[in-house]
């Protein structure tokens, strides 16, 4: 690198704006590339997808913003991809940015030192906010990119060099992850997120020599509603006017409670009932609840009960009647699909956040989600392993108290809200939500998304992939080979408490075909079939 070369000796906040700009156009760009390198066959939410539309956020904070002062701009970049942020991919590069905009601190401009020093800031952050750091990961290519950095400007203090120096040694970084992580080196990649690093750290080169520098042009969004119109549907169109909702301790522990659901289906509709072999929680739209808790009472003795008057709420809806007071607890809850989200909101859930597998939702949803429960205290629960970092950084920005319960599938969190009581405290309820979560077994059926070999399996195009708490264990063209599998799984662990949530793209007639072929397979077990309507997973297959 010849340095007589390098005039860029220090730059300032426009030439930050710039940098971040193509930085956020060139993520977009390369979006799918970085996906591609993605090892895992499941349709994922994509580190590259994740990583653009995080730093896509900044930059369209940016573009209303002039200010020529650097720390001004570092810090309103941080703070909009802390809101922006998506999956864990998405996090971490909010978490570089904003230990930068720490090191960039009261500086109207910064040279080389101060860049380096900067970019070490941003690695420290990301590396305290991740409990066990995985190296052969963006987090090794950006910590070696700052130490390259750091003996750069003790060389020579100019901006661009030091930025020069830092993105050779990205390019090193990144090609040794293939050699530093074994799931990459069976697979004969290099790690997704160091790429999606390198190309920022690129894009910010090329954006100081113009060179390759691309306008950014954010993405149209979609209009949708911010809430639902109640005044499109008549009061009429309620066919059962009371929700009923109630918690029973069994008479008898472990009891066969099939004959108390077939009464219930027919009694009203949106039932909902889970038996954990204590208690039973039942949720149904009826209009003989009398008739409803007389039954139950057959079967044990009442914990909670609640009956609400659904017209009653329904026109309370529509003249706007002024909302309650607040309360101790509310609950936010991650999940797609049209019966999946009825669950939760049945179960008690507040809000529920459209999101999930290919769909991560940012730290900013969460927290207008969070924002709108009336409650000192929310807990969300994001039921996804790629979501939970996202859900912590809400405790950045709310001011009211944050309970992440780290709940990786749906069944996780449907047990999560069985434990939760609104008359336990904060810590009861929160030790309870994790332990009943992580008492669960989670099994789920989705499709191989691109061809693969992986851990060993060799794995085409549209197969049918079995995956038990969130690992894969089979990989097969037909499914009964898969739901064969996974009987024995549930056999192992003396489970017979089945729930199978069917997702969009499964019929009814399938989804009861499969059921059928499970209670074959085991004739002991409780096994119940709801309709999900989940993306991505064929069936979710909770085990208790």
């Amino acid at each position: 690198m010849t340095k007589e070369l390098l005039v860029h000796e220090k730059i300032n906040g426009t030439d930050y704006k710039a940098l971040i700009l193509n930085a956020a156009q060139c993520l977009e760009d390369n979006e799918n590339q970085i996906n591609e390198l993605n090892v895992f066959p499941v349709p994922d939410g994509d580190t590259g997808s994740n990583m653009s539309k995080t730093v896509s956020t900044a930059a369209k904070e940016l573009l209303k913003d002039d200010s020529e002062s650097l720390d001004t701009v570092a810090e309103k970049t941080a703070k909009a991809m802390l809101h922006g942020a998506r999956g864990n991919s998405g996090v971490i590069v909010s978490l570089l940015f904003r230990g930068i905009a720490k090191g960039l601190k009261s500086s109207f401009e910064c040279d080389g030192k101060a860049w380096a020093e900067a970019l070490e800031q941003g690695v420290i952050s990301a590396y305290n906010a991740i409990e066990r750091p995985a190296e052969g990961t963006i987090l090794t290519v950006a910590r070696k990119c700052a130490e390259a950095a750091k003996q750069a400007a003790e060389e020579y203090n100019n901006f661009q060099y030091v930025l020069g120096v830092a993105i050779e040694a990205a390019e090193e970084a990144l090609d040794e992850t293939i050699n530093e992580n074994p799931v990459l080196e069976k697979a004969g990649v290099v790690d997704a997120g160091g790429m999606g690093w390198l190309l920022v750290m690129k894009s910010m080169y090329s954006a100081l020599t113009k060179e390759n520098i691309i306008e950014y042009q954010p993405k149209e969004k979609a209009i949708k509603k911010e809430r639902a119109d109640f005044s499109e549907f008549e009061t009429e169109s309620i066919n059962f006017s009371f929700c009923t909702e109630f918690i029973i301790t069994k008479l008898e522990p472990n009891s066969d409670t099939s004959p108390l659901k077939s009464y219930l289906g027919t009694m009203g509709d949106s039932l909902v009932m889970l038996d954990d072999g204590e208690i039973v929680k039942v949720h149904i739209h009826t209009n003989e609840p009398h008739q409803v808790l007389g039954e139950a009472l057959k079967w044990g003795i009442y914990e909670n009960v609640k009956v609400e008057n659904m017209k009653s709420q329904h026109t309370s809806k529509i003249v706007e009647i002024p909302q309650s007071k607040m309360k101790d607890y509310g609950i936010v809850a991650v999940a797609s699909g049209d019966g999946i989200s009825q669950i939760f909101t049945e179960l008690g859930c507040d809000i529920v956040v459209s999101g999930g597998q290919t769909m991560n939702p940012s730290t900013e949803e969460l927290y207008n989600a969070v924002k709108k429960v009336n409650a000192n205290t929310v807990f969300i629960l994001p039921n996804n392993k790629n979501i939970i970092m996202t859900a912590e950084q809400v405790r950045e920005i709310s001011d009211k108290e944050i309970v992440v319960i780290p709940t990786k599938t749906i069944p996780q969190g449907i047990n999560a809200m069985l434990a939760f009581n609104e008359e336990n405290g904060v810590s009861e309820n929160e030790e309870a939500m994790n332990e009943l979560s992580r008492s669960i077994s989670t099994m789920q059926i989705t499709y191989a998304a691109r061809n693969s070999s992986f851990d060993g399996m060799d794995i085409c195009q549209g197969d049918y992939l079995g995956l038990l708490e969130n690992k894969m264990i089979i990989n097969h063209k037909n499914i009964d080979t898969v739901l064969s599998v996974f009987a024995k799984e549930i056999e192992k662990v003396g489970k017979e408490a089945i729930s199978i949530y069917y997702g969009s793209d499964v019929s009814e007639s399938e989804a009861e075909r499969a059921k059928e072929y499970l209670v074959s397979l085991l004739p002991n077990a409780q096994i119940e079939l709801y309709n999900g309507n989940q993306p991505v997973y064929y069936y979710i297959i909770s085990a208790e």
